[in-house]
């Protein structure tokens, strides 16, 4: 901790900070002590944060139709930024002045280059002149003689003027290819060319733009497009400016050409004068050159004396700077914004729920999405994947009291004078159809009712399969007339649960369904079993589940939650709507525990998973359940036990 002191009154200048401290009223002996106990913080800004903070700050306007800046600059305190503002317009004045001011006073050291050549030149001329006549007596000359003089001195004072001129537009034009340079600035007015308009108003103009683009980059970088526009600008002036410069370079020296023809026709004149007389004229022609030009320069640097003088600046403050009051926050705006803001968030809160959390994960949610019965809801488990028939396996968990439900459904349906013929189908493989058809099969027996499953998913039978059981003569011959319906049938190890299975694939699937004998069938089967379940390919993609709807009670529609979202169901309802299908209704499978209404925390138990369905390669093309990274596809049957 560092402590001074300092004197009240009096600026303070540190390195850090400028300060003054004045002595009031309330300060008194008795008061000090207590204000000694206050703390006072002062935060150090540097300097490019100072800068860039009242960048920001700062708004310019430009009244319309007027020359008029109104300079905006908002700030906590409003003090402050009134001092800041009549600073600023002070301080660009002063800068307007201060270039000004650069402009006259490189004007005058140029000319005052120029006249300390000249006068260094005519006093070498003088004195040889008055050493000549010295050394040679010689008082007077021939008046005719000193005709012809007079008349060379003329012409060579123009090509004295010319060469100068030359010389100047060869500064000028290192003046305007290095007009990028600080160091080599000069002003336009240094340049001695006389009556050409041209080159005096372009060369203001290419001055006036170089001072203006300066004046920009105090605000913005080169590569600003204002600064990158004028900058093109500029080019062009230059580039015209320098082609006039050029031009007029030629047409002087073209002068200077026949100016010495000129004096080379007075010389031949006067080339019967005396050698002597004629040395002195020589001398003389110089000097009188060199002495117009030194008077011609004087001019040109008494003018910028007096021009000095009148310099004012080229902006004045109309109006000192005063404040508007509180500007911010604007409590409406902030208001409004904030509603906005919320309408916003609320909009693209539905958007994304409609557009991403469209999926179904219970049973209340299918009803609410469909007009249609639910029959009930399969609770996930990870037992399905050690065993398929998890009825059997494990019969007091919440995914055998789900197919319990299932069950005590299906018994308030139409009772027929024989059995129920129930057909189990899915929209798309993967869905847990032939898991469904199995388990519901196993529990129907495990209630005391005769059951028959009957495997009609021709295509990619898995019901043989997940029972461990095979069979060379099934229902592809069945249906082909080879041999009679009941013949093929084979019990299971459930008591009540008999199974025929597909046996081998036909290559005919799809035109087998429509077998006469499929109809027989059912028939014969609904006299000696109370349910009849069919487990078929999913409608989405064959249509063989569609064919024999009209032969049978009930329909079982599995939707798995997986894919279970609003367009699935919308393409699952258009492809039975025209079915002849009867008491149609869904079973949703694969529900968690923790989503169900019915099973969580229940004294099933919870946290089961499982996972079944068509794998890839469903036969003739139509299967294409994903495998999962990382899956073989022996893996992957393991994991989804389904038809």
């Amino acid at each position: 901790m560092i402590t001074k002191q300092f004197p009240f009154n009096k600026e303070v200048i540190e390195p850090d900070f400028v300060l003054t401290i004045r002595k009031t009223a309330q300060l008194s002996p008795a008061s000090i002590e207590k204000l000694g106990e206050s703390d006072y913080q002062f935060v150090r800004h540097s300097r490019p944060w100072l800068v860039g903070k009242y960048a920001r700050s700062i708004s310019v306007e430009n009244l319309d139709y007027t020359t008029i800046l109104e300079v905006r600059s908002e700030d906590e305190i409003a003090l402050r930024a009134k001092l800041f503002l009549d600073t600023l317009s002070q301080e660009y004045k002063e800068f307007n002045l201060r270039s000004e001011y650069e402009i006259n006073d490189k004007t005058l050291a140029y000319i005052d280059k120029q006249l300390d050549e000249v006068t260094e030149i005519l006093n070498r001329y003088e004195d040889d002149l008055q050493h000549y006549m010295e050394d040679n007596a010689i008082l007077d000359l021939n008046k005719e003689q000193s005709r012809y003089y007079s008349e060379m001195v003329v012409y060579d004072n123009k090509k004295r003027g010319y060469e100068l001129q030359i010389a100047s537009l060869d500064d000028l034009e290192d003046y305007v290819l290095n007009l990028d340079e600080s160091e080599k600035l000069l002003p336009p007015s240094a340049y001695v060319l006389q009556d050409d308009a041209y080159l005096e108003k372009t060369l203001s103009t290419l001055y006036s733009m170089q001072m203006e683009r300066n004046k920009d980059l105090f605000d913005a970088k080169e590569y600003n497009p204002v600064v990158q526009r004028n900058d093109s600008t500029l080019k062009l002036v230059r580039g015209n400016l320098l082609v006039y410069i050029k031009n007029t370079r030629k047409a002087f020296q073209e002068k200077i050409v026949e100016m010495e023809k000129q004096i080379a026709d007075y010389e031949g004149m006067i080339r019967g004068v005396p050698k002597n007389q004629r040395e002195i004229l020589n001398i003389d022609r110089k000097v009188q050159v060199n002495e117009k030009l030194y008077v011609f320069l004087l001019e040109k640097r008494a003018s910028t004396i007096i021009a000095k003088a009148g310099i004012i600046p080229g902006t004045k403050v109309i109006e000192a700077a005063r404040s508007l009051g509180v500007v911010r926050p604007d409590k409406m705006k902030i208001l409004y914004t904030f509603i906005l803001g919320g309408v916003l968030l609320s909009l693209v809160i539905v958007f994304i729920r409609l557009m991403f959390y469209d999926r179904v994960e219970n049973a209340e949610q299918l009803k609410a999405a469909t007009h249609l019965p639910v029959f009930g809801e399969i609770i996930s488990s990870d037992k399905a994947q050690d065993n398929y028939v998890v009825v059997d396996s494990d019969p007091k968990s919440a995914i055998t009291e789900s197919f319990r439900t299932v069950r005590t459904n299906l018994e308030y349906l139409p009772l027929p004078d024989t059995g129920r013929v129930v057909l189990v189908t899915s929209y798309r493989p993967n869905e847990g159809k032939t898991f469904c058809s199995v388990n519901l099969s196993a529990i129907l027996a495990r209630a005391g009712k005769k059951v028959l499953l009957l495997e009609l998913d021709l295509h990619k039978p898995k019901v043989g399969k997940a029972l461990n059981m095979s069979t060379s003569v099934g229902l592809s011959a069945i249906l082909s007339g080879k041999v009679k319906g009941l013949e093929c049938v084979q019990h299971t190890q459930i008591e009540n649960f008999d199974v025929i299975l597909s046996g081998p694939t036909p290559p005919n699937a799809s035109e087998l369904v429509l077998s006469k004998h499929l109809a027989q069938l059912f028939e014969d089967s609904r006299r000696i079993y109370d349910y009849v379940i069919i487990d078929t390919p999913p409608v989405g993609l064959i249509t063989d589940a569609l064919v024999m709807m009209r032969n049978v009670d009930a329909t079982l529609f599995v939707v798995n939650t997986r894919f279970a979202n609003r367009d699935h169901l919308r393409s699952a309802m258009e492809t039975i709507q025209d079915s002849p299908a009867k008491n149609f209704g869904f079973i949703l499978n694969g529900v968690r525990m923790k989503k169900s209404k019915y099973y969580y925390n229940t004294n099933y138990g919870y946290g089961y998973r499982y996972a079944y369905g068509y794998g890839t390669g469903y036969g003739y093309g139509y299967g294409y359940g994903r495998r999962r990274k990382g899956e073989n596809a022996n893996d992957a049957d393991k994991n989804n036990p389904e038809a």
